[in-house]
């Protein structure tokens, strides 16, 4: 085995200075196997110099890769700080140049600036800007110089590079670090642990005094890979039963991409002579092409499947994608020969395309469920329980892990839903209680289908699998956040600075537009989110005088405000000065879900205000961190 000559110690150990010691041992065991010195040293300058073009340097010295979560904020502030001076050194010159250079100077460091639609970069060019306009190309420039947009993107590109440094050393395989690499397996590992303790630390509280922790309703909602896990199987068997119903057939598909796409072999590990150099994005995004071109070519034979799509990696983090769907069954062959003829078309003549590239499984609901095909790779990607290990022989629990890292890494989406309504609206109506009101019944219909997990009769409700997004019965209702001013007449300010804690109002009612007839119920007795937050205990038993003032109607037993309004509006108030809230940049208008819309009425199923405050070890409260509801 070869052995670094003497005279060729300093000059390795500079070449490879920055890197962590798994890629350093991954090189010198690949310069150990060369046949001579000069070999050896070949491969270091080549190797050096694909992992600085990783990097995006021209040249072959690699930089810092091996770099610690507080150098992310030294490097967040140093490009902000560059950005700023740029900034003031063309701040004389017009904004088109202004804008120019700190486009350049984001994109340098492999980065994209905060896109602008083409029409405002036209009239940026023409020095022809509207004032909204304006708006948001100083929007672009504020963006850069802030070190808290640098750092989150900074973090996101160097896990990209220490994988793709990985992959380059063949260190991503079922030999050595499965699906991920170990140094991004433990890295994210410990962000996880991180991102929970700042969950646990930071406290929600409503206008009611009433408080939990982040870390307790994360448990309660998808984020929690049991409720995760259980939702996406309720979904899956709600389409088969809908497909039975239907007369359909289902089928089950695997696409996987070609050859040159994979860095190793299944079975040895070694190196792949096809490999080009691609990674996990560059294979997600040839599967999206494909995918695209398959529905639009169903689409023109009017073939509409509807199902699920479930993208896993091979154990070199190559991606693959599983899919269920249900056709009609005329239709079924048509849809696999289109399938298998878009899957072979790049490469299709290489060995073991037709094997390989494209699998069917035909579903027989006689012989076993069609969820029970796809139940292992959702299992697979969420937390493994139930299985004892994967296609390759890793403990499930930690092929789970692993997984999970790979899809945080490359910002692949592991699940989606193909066709059908949209699963919004069906956790707001989890949310609400019963609804008593005669006139909608319907309403309470959908709700009772959504409350007992019947995916089936939801979807059937809601206008069926086929039914557009803008004609489903219910769709959500998103509304600007709001600032609320000082009043004239008011003797408390809403003006807080930073540090301070903000006054929560209470809320009132008799502010809010009521349909007539239509009363709503004081979120200040009512319980909030049945069955997704905890209980919030009743401050009051007495009668609710909004209430007896609004008169007969319809009473609930949820939080819900009833209006009858056009859609996605502001509710409005006669008593505050309200002003749409903006982004820290002020060039886009904050968001937030607040309920759902039913034929023009809109349920508000999201009544509380809350305050986010991070407390100590103690649990006591230290400074506030936003305002939101």
């Amino acid at each position: 085995m070869l052995e670094v000559h003497p005279h060729d110690t300093d000059w390795v150990k500079q070449r490879l200075q920055g890197l962590p010691q798994i890629h350093k041992n991954a090189v010198m065991n690949h310069y150990k196997k060369q046949p001579n010195r000069r070999e050896a040293n070949t491969h270091i300058r080549e190797v050096t110099r694909a992992i600085s073009k990783v990097l995006g340097h021209n040249s072959t010295h690699i930089y810092c890769v091996n770099i610690e979560d507080n150098d992310y904020q030294i490097k967040a502030n140093h490009h902000a700080r560059q950005c700023a001076i740029i900034e003031g050194k063309f701040h004389s010159a017009s904004l088109f140049k202004v804008y120019s250079a700190i486009v350049r100077y984001v994109t340098a460091y492999q980065l994209k600036p905060h896109p602008l639609p083409d029409t405002v970069l036209s009239n940026l060019q023409d020095d022809n800007l509207t004032q909204d306009e304006l708006v948001k190309v100083l929007g672009v420039i504020k963006r850069a110089c802030d070190a808290s947009w640098w750092k989150p993107k900074l973090r996101k590109l160097h896990n990209k590079q220490i994988e793709t440094v990985s992959r380059l050393l063949n260190l991503v395989n079922k030999h050595r670090g499965i699906y991920a690499s170990d140094t991004n397996v433990e890295a994210y590992l410990t962000q996880w642990k991180s991102n929970r303790e700042l969950l646990e630390n930071t406290l929600a509280t409503n206008e009611l005094d009433y408080s939990v922790s982040l870390a307790e309703l994360s448990d309660l909602n998808v984020s929690n890979p049991k409720i995760r896990k259980a939702e996406l199987m309720v979904r899956i068997r709600g389409f088969e039963d809908y497909s039975l119903e239907m007369g359909y057939k289902g089928v089950f598909l695997t696409m996987t991409t070609p050859s040159k796409y994979h860095r190793s072999f299944a079975k040895s590990g070694t190196e792949n002579p096809k490999w080009q150099g691609a990674t996990p994005l560059d294979g997600q995004d040839y599967l999206n092409r494909t995918f695209q071109r398959i529905r639009a070519s169903l689409n023109r034979n009017q073939i509409t499947p509807f199902g699920f799509r479930v993208a896993e990696p091979h154990h070199d983090g190559t991606p693959h994608w599983h899919l269920l769907l249900f056709v009609p069954a005329e239709q079924q062959e048509q849809l696999i020969q289109t399938f298998q003829e878009y899957c072979l078309e790049e490469d299709g003549d290489e060995q073991g395309a037709k094997d390989c590239r494209f699998k069917v499984e035909y579903i027989d609901s006689e012989k076993g469920s069609a969820t029970g095909y796809i139940a292992k790779y959702v299992t697979k990607g969420v937390d493994g329980e139930g299985i004892e290990h994967d296609l390759y022989g890793t403990d499930s629990v930690s092929a789970a892990i692993r997984i999970r890292v790979w899809a945080s890494c490359w910002g692949i989406r592991q699940f989606q839903q193909i066709g059908g309504v949209g699963v919004t609206q069906w956790r707001e109506l989890r949310r609400l209680d019963k609804i008593t009101d005669q006139s909608l019944q319907w309403v309470e219909d959908i709700r009772l289908a959504a409350d007992e997990s019947n995916w089936c009769r939801y979807t059937e409700l809601m206008g069926g699998v086929f039914c557009k997004r803008d004609e489903q019965l219910i769709r959500p209702l998103y509304a600007h956040k709001k600032l609320q001013l000082k009043d004239d007449n008011s003797n408390k300010s809403r003006e807080t600075t930073k540090g301070e804690t903000v006054q929560q109002p209470k809320v009132n009612l008799v502010c809010l537009t009521t349909h007539s007839g239509i009363a709503a119920i004081n979120p200040e007795i009512t319980e909030i989110n049945s069955g997704l937050v905890p209980k919030i205990p009743k401050k009051r038993t007495e009668t609710n005088p909004v209430i007896t003032e609004i008169g007969s109607g319809m009473i609930t037993e949820n939080p819900a405000i009833f209006t009858e309004s056009t859609v996605n509006q502001p509710l409005s108030s006669n008593t505050s000065t309200e002003q749409l809230k903006t982004n820290k940049y002020g060039d886009e208008f904050m968001t937030q879900l607040k309920g759902i819309v039913c034929l023009g009425f809109e349920i508000i199923t999201r009544v509380h205000e809350w305050t986010l405050s991070h407390s100590d070890a103690g649990g006591e409260k230290c400074s506030n961190l936003e305002f939101c509801q």
